[in-house]
């Protein structure tokens, strides 16, 4: 079964019908994101580089609802190293447990996030009525690094900066030591007694 990921959502009967959820979303839909991206991506009429695609499994077991799926996409970012462009991927796995109540972590399945609707912003949610969006924006939010750079064997033009910098010899400055003179006379009175 195959839904939208906009609007409103009842988790739990999802969970009860074991059901899907696929959905490609543009990037603009998700302004949290573009928020943080380099102007490229803010820009009318980008085709597919801006493109977010969403697949989630609900199952249910006692108050939790568990989503499994991935995410796909990529946001152009600004590599801090060189202050470029670059492409940065927004793919990999979701694993939530969603509840109203306050749970123990300790028995979520391995790998799993717990979201507790009621820390939600004080709203009270209930698993009947929640928006997925903001839960895959929060998803992809988590996935863009505070200080994106350019991976590695990535061509990347600051990091040829930082090697020719730090090839090159440093000029060497003459030190100077102020108390030197009153060194020398000190030990030439010294001398004289």
């Amino acid at each position: 079964m195959s839904r939208s990921l906009t609007g409103q959502v009842n988790l739990r009967e999802l969970a009860r019908q074991e059901a899907s959820i696929e959905a490609e979303l543009p990037l603009s839909d998700f302004e949290r994101v573009i928020a943080l991206s380099t102007p490229a991506n803010n820009k009318a009429g980008e085709s597919d580089e801006g493109v977010i695609r969403v697949s989630l499994r609900f199952s249910g077991e006692h108050d939790l609802v568990f989503l499994r799926g991935n995410l796909e996409g990529s946001v152009t970012l600004t590599c801090q190293r060189c202050m470029e462009a670059m492409d940065y991927s927004l793919a990999g796995p979701v694993k939530l447990a969603v509840s109203e109540k306050e749970q123990e972590v300790e028995g979520l399945p391995k790998g799993f996030e717990l979201i507790c609707l009621l820390d939600a912003d004080d709203l009270g949610l209930k698993l009947d009525e929640v928006h997925l969006l903001p839960l895959v924006e929060d998803e992809l939010l988590l996935r863009i690094p505070l200080v994106p750079m350019h991976g590695e064997g990535a061509e990347c033009l600051g990091r040829a900066r930082v090697g020719e910098v730090s090839d090159e010899a440093e000029p060497k400055e003459e030190i100077t030591r102020p108390f030197s003179a009153l060194a020398d006379l000190m030990a030439s009175k010294g001398k004289g007694h």
